[in-house]
C-alpha cells in the first residue's frame, strides 16, 4: 500500500504531467510583434546562416498593415514563387491604402500599355509635405537664382530623395521581390535605424522598370524553368523582353523606348539626389564605386561619394559576417549612356548593385569559380574583396533578397545619419556645372542651321532637350571667334545646370588611357551619330 501510495505522489508531482506554460509571442527590442512563421521560412530558405544579417532576419507583424504574404499568400523569397507585375502593383496599392507612409503614382505606361509605378516611403509628415520636398529639390537642382544664404535654408529644410530601380534586366529576377518586402519593412518597423530613415530621407522605388519585359520573363519561368535544378541544364529565357530591346535597354543613351523616357521625365520632375539601380549577375554582392577609365567631364565630388557609400557598404556587410561583398573590381564609370547615370548625368549620385541570382527563384548549386578564364578570380581575397565569396555555393532566391535588402538598408542609414551633406553636394554639383561652363572652354556649342538634313539636327536638339538641356536657336546672325552661324542656327550654352552633360554628349570623346579597357561602350559623340555638324565655341561672348 505505501507503494502504491510513492507511486500515487510521484505521478501527481511529476513536471510531465503539468501544463507547459504558453510561449510568449515573438517581439522584436521595441516591443513590436515579429511574424514568427516569416522567421522560421526565411531561416529554412537561406542555405547559409552567414548568408543573412540581423536587419532582414525578422519582419514585423501589424494589424492592419498588410505584408507581402498577406496579399500575395507566400513571403519574398519563397522557392519556385515569382510575382506579377500585376500582383506587385496589387500589393504596393494595399499597402498604401493602410499606411500614411507609402504612396503610389503612376508615371505613363509601356509600350504594350502596362503600367509605370512610382512607389514613396518616409514618415507621415514628410510625404503630407512631398511636393514641398520635391520644390525644395528642383531649386537645388537650377541654383541659379538661389543666393547662398536661401540655398542653405532649402538644404536645412528639404529631404532627400533615395531612389531605387528594379527590373531594368528582366531575367534578374529578385529585386522586384526584394523592394516589396523593403517598402513593408519601411513602413512598419519600429527600429531606431528604421525611424532615422523614415524620419530624414524619402525613399522612392521604381517597383519593375521594364514591366513588359518581367511579365514575360516570369510566364516563361512558369513555363520553362520552374523545375530546373542545375546551373549546366537551363533553358535560358525569352528571345527577349521589352516590345523592341533586349539586354540593352541600358544602353538607350537617346532614351528611344518609351519606358525609358517615362522614367527620364519622372526623374527631371523630382530631382532625386541619388538612384539606385538593382542588377544580378556576380557573387555575392558587388557595390559599385565609379572605377576607372572615369569620365572626366563629370564633377570630381561624385567620384568621392561613390565609395564613401560602397565601403560603407561592404564594412557593415562584412560586420554582419556576409562573405562576397566587394567593390571597385567591375564597371567603370566611362559611359553616360546607362540608365542609371541619368543621375550622375543631371548632378546626382548614381549608385548599383549586382547581386547572386539564379536567373528565377530555384536554389540550386552554383560553381562561382570556375577553374580558369573568365571569374576565375572571383573568389580571391583582394583590397576591394576582403572577405571573399565561397567557390562552391548552395544559392536561393532567399539569399539574394537578404543580401540585396542588407545592402540597401545600410546605404540608407548612412544617408539617414548624412542627409544635409547629401543636399550640400547635390547643390554644389549643380553650382559647378555653371560655373565650369564660364571658366572652362568650350563654353558651348552651336549645331549650325542649313544642314543638308535638317531633321537630323531637329531629332539630335529634341534629344538635348529631353534630357532637361537648354537649347537656344539664334534669331540673327551669330559672329564669335570660332566662326559666323546662321540665322536659325541652335546654341548650347554651358552655363547651364546640365551644362557638363551637354559637354558629355556633345564634344568628340578622347579616351583617357588606351591602357585601360571599359565595360562595354566606348563611344558615342552625338554630332557624329547624328550625322550633324557641331561646332566647340571656345568665345566666352
Amino acid at each position: 500500500m505505501g507503494l502504491c501510495c510513492w507511486y500515487s505522489t510521484a505521478f501527481a508531482q511529476s513536471p510531465a504531467a503539468k501544463t507547459a506554460p504558453p510561449v510568449p509571442p515573438a517581439v522584436s527590442a521595441s516591443g513590436q510583434p515579429l511574424d514568427e512563421d516569416f522567421a522560421t521560412s526565411v531561416k529554412a530558405w537561406t542555405t547559409r546562416p552567414e548568408f543573412s544579417s540581423p536587419l532582414v532576419d525578422h519582419l514585423p507583424k501589424v494589424a492592419g498593415i498588410p505584408s507581402p504574404k498577406d496579399v500575395l499568400g507566400y513571403h519574398i523569397g519563397q522557392p519556385k514563387k515569382l510575382t506579377y507585375t500585376t500582383e506587385i502593383y496589387k500589393y504596393y496599392r494595399a499597402l498604401a491604402a493602410a499606411s500614411p507612409r507609402v504612396k503610389v503614382v503612376e508615371v505613363g505606361k509601356t509600350d504594350e500599355g502596362r503600367e509605370c509605378l512610382i512607389v514613396f516611403i518616409s514618415s507621415q509628415e514628410n510625404l503630407a509635405n512631398l511636393d514641398r520636398h520635391r520644390q525644395g529639390l528642383a531649386q537645388l537642382a537650377d541654383p541659379r537664382n538661389l543666393t547662398e544664404a536661401q540655398a542653405k535654408d532649402v538644404i536645412a529644410q528639404a529631404k532627400p530623395i533615395y531612389h531605387f530601380s528594379a527590373g531594368l534586366h528582366s531575367a534578374e529576377t529578385g529585386p522586384p521581390e526584394m523592394l516589396m518586402e523593403l517598402a513593408y519593412r519601411l513602413a512598419v518597423e519600429d527600429a531606431p535605424v528604421i525611424n532615422a530613415i523614415r524620419d530624414n530621407v524619402i525613399v522612392s522605388l521604381a517597383p519593375v522598370f521594364e514591366p513588359d519585359g518581367r511579365d514575360r520573363y516570369v510566364d516563361w519561368y512558369y513555363r520553362h524553368k520552374i523545375d530546373e535544378t542545375s546551373e549546366n541544364d537551363t533553358n535560358g529565357g525569352p528571345p527577349y523582353w521589352g516590345k523592341y530591346i533586349f539586354h540593352d535597354n541600358n544602353r538607350d543613351i537617346n532614351y528611344s523606348q518609351v519606358t525609358m523616357r517615362n522614367w527620364l521625365v519622372w526623374y527631371l520632375q523630382w530631382h532625386p539626389p541619388i538612384m539606385h539601380d538593382l542588377h544580378e549577375s556576380v557573387p555575392f554582392l558587388y557595390t559599385f564605386s565609379g572605377q576607372a577609365p572615369q569620365q572626366p567631364t563629370l564633377d570630381p565630388i561624385s567620384y568621392g561619394e561613390m565609395p564613401w557609400f560602397s565601403n560603407f557598404e561592404m564594412a557593415q556587410m562584412i560586420k554582419y559576417g556576409m562573405p562576397g561583398v566587394w567593390t571597385h573590381g567591375f564597371v567603370d564609370m566611362w559611359s553616360p549612356g546607362y540608365l542609371a547615370f541619368m543621375s550622375s548625368n543631371h548632378n546626382g549620385l548614381v549608385r548599383m548593385y549586382e547581386t547572386f541570382g539564379n536567373g528565377g527563384a530555384n536554389t540550386m548549386k552554383r560553381r562561382v569559380a570556375p577553374p580558369e578564364g573568365q571569374g576565375a578570380g572571383q573568389t580571391s581575397r583582394e583590397w576591394y574583396r576582403p572577405l571573399p565569396p565561397y567557390k562552391e555555393v548552395e544559392w536561393s532566391m532567399r539569399n539574394n533578397t537578404n543580401y540585396m535588402q542588407t545592402g540597401v538598408l545600410s546605404a540608407l542609414q548612412l544617408t539617414s545619419e548624412f542627409p544635409k551633406v547629401v543636399l550640400e553636394n547635390f547643390y554644389q554639383k549643380s553650382r559647378n556645372s555653371i560655373e565650369s561652363g564660364k571658366k572652362e572652354v568650350p563654353h558651348g556649342f552651336v549645331i549650325p542651321a542649313g544642314q543638308s538634313d535638317m531633321t537630323r539636327v531637329v531629332a539630335l536638339v529634341n534629344m538635348l532637350r529631353l534630357q532637361g538641356i537648354e537649347v537656344g536657336k539664334a534669331t540673327a546672325e551669330i559672329k564669335v571667334k570660332d566662326g559666323t552661324f546662321p540665322l536659325g542656327s541652335y546654341v548650347v550654352k554651358r552655363d547651364q545646370p546640365y551644362g557638363r552633360l551637354a559637354k558629355i554628349l556633345l564634344e568628340k570623346q578622347n579616351f583617357p588611357d588606351p591602357s585601360l579597357r571599359t565595360y562595354d561602350d566606348t563611344g558615342w559623340t552625338m554630332g557624329l551619330m547624328h550625322q550633324a555638324t557641331v561646332k566647340e565655341i571656345t568665345d566666352p561672348a
